[in-house]
This record gives structure tokens, sequence and C-alpha cells, in this order.
């Protein structure tokens, strides 16, 4: 039986299929097709099929999983393609989402953007005052009724959100994750009065304490909402037609998956990264490197996150379009770089992104169409791509359309039209951007990159992690064997996770009663989920966590919770939030005499799967090269001689010294002059930079 992966990347759609008994993988890759996003994911599957000798129909009938990351929510808010959106509101706060926080304007900005500051806007509005009705009700702090719900209000709200043609409708009252009675009584008298229109309502998207965060979070999951379900409806029903036999499986930006009658459309924000996270740190557990940082360069960004004893961490915040949300999401970091990155002139100064040539129409290089010269044409021009042998040959590059890209835009107004010198000064700026985002991640947040493995995965990562690796200090690069597909072999090896979330300010000290009050509450309202998720018991499992600060200060810190709570471990809590505190802001920043106030509290409900033992390679003989051309070598700033080699015929045991390229079909690896290789017996490469030396 397999277990089916697919991740929708900007450019690339990426699939793979693991055969649970023997632990092969293969592995499907096709140009992304915005038009319609099933036409690309048939197209991965159907070569994943071929890697096992097998029909589209016969590996979906055999398969036993099959769990999917989109990108329709995020496409969505980027786009400003979603669902015309109403706002309910409580009356007399209806322009909170208007209002929003004073930090609106700059949330999401790079540090360059920010500096240009009278430049900044709050973010383009999806529902403004004309979309936004005040609803007569009110909860106080505590959760208690101040003023009823005024039903008919709601029903003829109801009506004239029919009248004007609305396809969702956000609903965010005041203290609402206190007591979501009203909101919920709301979406029943909508359900009657509006039957058809998609309903979000914010205690159950984000129950915490945050007004203007809850509301808006409520909000961009009613505007993606049918998007997402209308896309995910028509493919299950294309692959029920083409062979499936299992419930299609959606992967959510906190590293698990659901079903998609469970699914809330808002968090599959992300959730391509966040597989790729989950496959990281399965590999670095099954490799005896519990900290890693996690590499993910695609066609269109670069994503970091750290993996600290085999688990990933939560982001307090998610920004989406300068949108402030409360969303359980993985703590990935991200930039504008990729393989489809852009590099243009800014008066006499290089830059390299945000903006991409994505898909369509795609770098010079490919053929279809693009202009602009961008990352993979840099590296084409440099030696490092092979241009009949890109996608394992099922695609061909074009270098001179390449160089044709970098001389107009760049070598000509920079270089004196010296091509070559352009195309490694594109690769040196994006490298160093990629760079100082791993710094940010590591060193700003108290970690060594000197302490952990470095993992590259991706279409780009391999062809990059040398450079910008050996730069941000790593000294061991870990690329995955499957490593263009790698979110996809994540999504196939996730576990069914929810994410329970409760907010009430309690001081310490407490009854440690009250607190296994709030989370048995929370772990109960998981195993139901877990259930209609199909997830036996023996397979659940639960996880506890806490948010807290010292008194009168407004950041909060998560920690690990006790799985119970006694004096012991209560006593314990303090200690433990403030080491945490302190690896975060320094020694001797911890309040001792502040007092501790625990804010949120969360539960991870999980449940289990199955992960096949990966198939192993026997030891083999001499790795021998492919061919050999001429390939840019940073240290001597020039063109090379470099031995090229073909991964997949690389045996286990094989070391090599760079300079030196490996084939895999989808990616390039790149070891620069001096840094060493070694193919490992799951056929993973690890690469020691300059750094170990």
């Amino acid at each position: 039986m397999y277990s089916v992966g697919v991740d929708i990347g900007g450019t690339f759609t990426d699939v793979v299929a693991i055969d649970g008994a023997s632990g092969r993988m293969a592995m499907g890759k096709a140009l992304t097709t915005p038009a319609d996003l099933r036409r690309g994911v048939l197209d991965g599957l159907v070569e994943a099929a071929q890697g096992f000798g097998l029909e589209l129909g016969a590996l979906l009938a055999g398969a036993e999983r099959m769990a999917h990351a989109t990108t329709q929510s995020s496409n969505a808010v980027f786009a400003f393609s979603g669902a015309k959106t109403a706002v309910l509101a409580t009356r007399g706060f209806g322009d909170t989402l208007v209002i929003m926080r004073a930090t609106g304007r700059v949330a999401g900005l790079s540090v360059f953007e920010r500096h240009h500051y009278r430049a900044t806007d709050k973010p383009r509005l999806i529902a403004d005052e004309r979309d936004i009705f005040e609803i007569p009700e009110r909860m106080d702090s505590r959760g208690r009724v101040v003023v009823a719900l005024d039903e008919a209000a709601v029903r003829g709200v109801a009506r004239e959100i029919l009248r004007r043609g609305y396809q969702a409708v956000a609903v965010a009252y005041l203290f609402s994750h206190q007591n979501a009675a009203h909101e919920r009584r709301t979406a029943e008298l909508l359900a009657e009065e509006a039957p058809g229109v998609f309903v979000s309502i914010s205690s159950e998207v984000a129950p915490v304490i945050g007004e203007y965060e809850r509301s808006a979070s409520a909000l961009l999951n009613a505007y993606v909402g049918p998007v997402v379900a209308g896309y995910l409806a028509r493919l299950e029903r294309t692959l029920a037609e083409a062979g499936l036999k299992r419930r299609l499986l959606v992967v959510q930006a906190n590293g698990g998956v659901t079903t998609t009658s469970q699914l809330v459309p808002i968090f599959t924000v992300e959730s391509g990264p966040a597989a790729g996270v989950v496959g990281a740190a399965h590999l670095s557990r099954s490799l005896g490197q519990p900290d890693v940082i996690a590499t993910d360069v695609g066609g269109t960004t670069f994503k970091v996150a750290l993996i600290r004893g085999g688990e990933w961490g939560y982001a307090r915040e998610t920004v989406l379009n300068q949108y402030q949300l409360r969303l359980p999401m993985i703590d990935v970091a991200s930039i504008g770089a990729g393989g489809g990155s852009i590099a243009w002139v800014d008066g006499r100064r290089l830059r390299v992104g945000p903006r991409s040539a994505a898909a369509e129409p795609g770098p010079a290089c490919y053929g279809l169409g693009g202009t602009e010269p961008t990352v993979t044409d840099a590296d084409l021009v440099l030696g490092y791509l092979t241009p009949e042998r890109f996608l394992g040959g099922r695609m061909a590059l074009h270098p001179d359309q390449a160089r044709k890209a970098i001389a107009s835009r760049v070598a000509t107004p920079l270089f004196d039209g010296d091509v070559v010198a352009a195309a490694a000064a594109i690769r040196q700026v994006i490298d160093s951007q990629m760079a100082d985002l791993i710094r940010k991640v590591t060193l700003e947040r108290g970690y060594d990159p000197r302490d952990f493995a470095m993992m590259a995965y991706g279409g780009c990562g391999p062809a990059h992690a040398a450079s910008y690796g050996a730069d941000a200090g790593a000294v061991e690069i870990i690329i995955p064997f499957f490593a263009t597909v790698h979110s996809a072999v994540g999504a196939a090896l996730s576990d069914t996770r929810f994410s329970l979330r409760h907010s009430e300010p309690i001081v310490l000290p407490v009854d440690p009663a009250h607190l296994e009050t709030i989370y048995a509450k929370l772990e109960q309202a998981g195993a139901r989920q877990l259930a209609g998720a199909d997830v036996p018991p023996e397979r659940r499992s639960y996880r506890r966590w806490v948010e807290a600060r010292f008194r009168r200060q407004v950041h909060l810190v998560r920690i690990e919770a006790p799985p119970s709570f006694c004096e012991r471990s209560l006593a314990a809590l303090e200690p433990a939030f403030g080491r945490e505190y302190e690896r975060l802001f320094g020694p001797g920043s911890a309040l001792a005499d502040a007092g501790i106030e625990l804010v949120n509290y969360g539960v991870e409900a999980i449940g289990a799967t199955d992960r096949p033992a990966f198939e192993r390679a026997a030891p083999g003989g001499q790795p021998m090269p492919r061919t050999k051309r001429d390939a840019w070598c940073p240290r001597r700033e020039e063109m090379v001689p470099t031995l090229i080699y073909d991964g997949p015929s690389l045996p286990p045991g094989s070391e090599l010294t760079g300079p030196a390229v490996i084939e895999h079909p989808g990616t390039t690896i790149v070891a620069l002059a001096g840094q060493r290789v070694r193919i490992d017996e799951w056929r993973h490469t690890h690469l020691l930079t300059h750094a170990g030396s």
C-alpha cells in the first residue's frame, strides 16, 4: 500500500509515493498549472506511478493515504481573489478591522521596506466599512452576557447579505473566546436565512485574546473558505474518478493533516513549507541529528525553520498581506528568494527578488516567454546546470536565452557586458540574502548555527546550500535524496494533528486543579476531533504548552506544560519560564520579583501515522564522474574544470571533494572547492563546508 504526498509550489507541483512494504519511493515533478491546479497534480501523479511501473489508476487504488499541501489559501489572499466577504461585529466595534494595530502599517515588511516608512501604508482592505455590519450584543471579559444577542438584527443582516451577493461571512464578536454562545447562534441564524453562504466564526478560528487578531483570522478564513472548499471538492472528485478509494487529507500550517470536512481553510496557509519541516524533523531524528536548520529553496521563496530535539517550534503571530493573525502555524521565516527570483538594477546597485518569474512565464532559460534574468538563468550560465538534463531530461533549458536576459538587464548596465561576472554577482547576492535570513533565525534568537546541522531541500536548495550554508557558519549540510520533492515527502509522513487553544490570564500561584481543568477540556475536544478523523485511541497522544509573561509586560513566551498539574509540576513551571526568557533576551533579563502571568494554553492532539522504513542501498564501488565541464569557482573567481556526477548512480559510502556537481532528477547539488561530500546508506548527501575545516 502506498502513502502519497502532494505539494503545490509557485513553480512546480511535487508528488511522492512511498511503498509501505519496501520503503521504495517514486517521485513526480510537473509545472504548476495556475489556471487549473488539478492538471499539475495529475501530471505529477502520473509520473510517480510510472516510477513503480504502474498506471495512475493502479497507484491511486493502492493508496492507503494521500495528503495534499495546497497553496490555494495564500494565493487567494495575495492575489485578492477570495470570496466577497461581509463581517458581523459587536455594535460599537465595527471599525476594529479598519483601525487594526498600530504596527499594521509595517507588519510583515522587510527591514528595507520599513526604512522607507513614508512609502508604507495599511494593507488593502479585504472588507471595508460597507461590508461591516454591527450587531447589538455584548459579552464582558469574563464571558458574561451584558447585552443579549439581537436575533432579529442578525436575520435582517442575513437577508441584506443575500441581497448584496456576499459569498462568505465572518462573525467576530467581542470576547467571544470567553463565551462563544452568541457567535454560534449567529452562525445558526445565518445558515437558516442565507444557506450556501460560507460562515466563519472567530471563536473557532482563533479562540484567544486579541480582538483585532481574532477578527482578522475569522475574516481571512471567510475570505479564502469558498475558494479552498471549492478547489478541494473538485480535486476529490477528480481523484475519486481516477481511482482513489481513501479520503483526501489536507496538510495544515501546524504540520499535521486533517480531513477536508474538518479543515479550517485558513489553516492551510504555508502548508507546503510546513510539510517540508515535518519531513526535515523526521529525517533529523532518523539520522541522529536532533538539531537542524531546515532550509527550503523553491522557485519563489527561501524558507528557514529551526528543529530542536527533533521538534519544530510554532510562530507567535502569522502575518499575511500585513494582516496579523493568530493561527497554529510552524515557525517558518521566509523571504522572496528562489530559482525564479528576478535580478534587476536599482540605480547602480544589483538587486535580486522578491519578484519572481514563477511558473508562468518562468525563467528566461525555460523558453516559455520569460525575458527577465533569474537565479536559475545565472546558475545555467555559471555551468552548474546541464541544459539537456533539467528535470531528469524532461525539460530542455536554453542557455542562449539566459545569457541574453542577463546581458541586457544586468551585465550591460553594471558589468561592462561581462555575462559571467553578472551571473556570479546574481548568485552572490541571492546567497547572501539567504545567509542573512539564517542568521536572523539563529543568532537573533540566541542560537549558534554551528551547533546545528543544516538541511537543504527544494528544487534550488541543493544548488545554493554550499554557499549560503558556509556563509551562515554551518559545518555540515544534509541534502535528502529526494530533496526536490522533500515537502511532498513530509506531507506523506505527517501525523493527523489538531491544535486546541484557550485564553485566560492567571497570575501565579494558582490552584493546580484549575489548570488541569483547562487542559482536560482541551484534550477532550482534541479526542473528539481525532475520532472524527478515524484515529483509534491507541494512536492518540497530547502535548501541552502555555504562553506566559512577566506581569505588566506585553510579549509572551511559549514553554512546554507538564502532562498533568500538581503542586510539584506547577512549581517547576516558573523556573522553566525564566530559563527560556533569559535564553531569548540574555542572562539576567528575567524579572524574578515581577510575578508570572499565564495567558494562553494549548494542546496538540496528535494521531500517529505509520511511517515506512525507507529503503537502504548497499555500498558500491568508487564514484565515477559522468563528464567534466567548466563551472564557476567563487574562491578563484573564474570558471574552472569541474567533475559532473550522476546522483542516483553514486553508491553509499562515496566520498568526493569539490568542486563538483551532482545531478539528480529535479535538482542539482553544488560542492565548492575544498568542500567534502559523503553519500550515506539512505543515499542522502552530506556536505562538509569550509566552516568545518
